[in-house]
């Protein structure tokens, strides 16, 4: 009878590590070794995005997005003593995206800004880019084919192309990080329509870590572009009951058959601000914050 008890004991210990797995350490690799190391963070901006990918010892540091403004963007990056970023690329013009930028002080300094040539947003381009006029910061448009320095990594943008032109979450910038062996897939907002032109272009999208386009929405994530992609872990960011209802169900049931695994499916709702170890050439696991 006690080893009865034991045994449901034992299984219901099991059972609570594996509900709890999502939001604590999700292992993407087989090997972890001390090896040069560098962070992915997924901030907690809300129904917004902002990724920082920067060193352990902090000699380089980049930024993909920025959130949206009014929520103390600039604070997450002061309580991490970073005064200066190598690079920020903003993916698109939306607030939820690049907004803020809006609150820029000039109390981090940025080398250079790269942005997508999204048509649409106007108003908010054009004050940003006369912030980072101000603070001396270069902006430089990107299209597909253009490297970012990153360091001992690779940044590539794949899309939007030179030749074809996109407003809103279609001209999202996607920003492919690789190290030689593993990848990361930075897709901002990105939509069906955008994956499909994509796809198209490019036949090899694997990448073990994937930021789900659309804070998750029904319109993105095709199935086909998940299959292409075939990540291991995917990182939703999106607000707390949002009144858009993100993540749909529907994207949340395709990345779970794409992937074999709902709990490496993370989201900053539910966990916070997310942080990926990537030991370069040795792979890529997700931490506690």
């Amino acid at each position: 009878m006690q080893v009865k008890r034991f045994q449901r004991h034992f299984v219901g210990i099991l059972m609570l590590v594996w509900q709890t797995m999502s939001c604590s350490e999700a292992d993407i690799s087989a090997e972890v070794a001390d090896f040069g190391t560098a962070t992915l963070e997924f901030l907690d901006v809300g129904q917004g995005l902002s990724v920082l990918f920067q060193s352990d010892g902090k000699e380089w540091a980049f930024l993909y997005d920025s959130g949206n403004d009014s929520l103390g963007f600039w604070d997450s990056l002061h309580v991490r003593n970073i005064k200066h970023l190598d690079w920020a690329l903003i993916s698109h013009w939306h607030r939820d995206h690049a907004g803020g930028f809006l609150e820029w002080d000039g109390s981090v300094q940025i080398d250079t800004l790269f942005y997508s040539r999204d048509t649409g947003g106007i108003w908010l381009r054009d004050s940003v880019l006369k912030l980072a006029k101000r603070f001396g910061t270069a902006t430089v448009a990107v299209e597909r084919g253009r490297k970012i320095p990153c360091a001992e990594w690779s940044c590539q943008i794949l899309w939007p192309t030179e030749f074809k032109a996109f407003g809103g979450n279609d001209a999202s910038a996607v920003l492919q990080i690789s190290d030689g062996k593993e990848r990361a897939l930075l897709t901002g907002d990105l939509e069906n329509l955008g994956e499909a032109e994509l796809l198209e272009l490019s036949h090899d999208l694997r990448a073990s870590l994937l930021q789900v386009g659309h804070h998750g929405s029904a319109a993105s994530s095709s199935l086909r572009f998940l299959e292409q992609v075939s990540p291991s872990l995917a990182v939703i960011s999106v607000g707390r009951n949002n009144h858009y209802g993100h993540p749909a169900k529907s994207t949340l049931k395709k990345l779970s058959f794409a992937i074999g695994d709902s709990s490496k499916i993370l989201r900053t709702d539910l966990c916070g601000t997310i942080v990926v170890e990537w030991r370069r050439n040795k792979g890529l696991w997700q931490r506690n914050y």
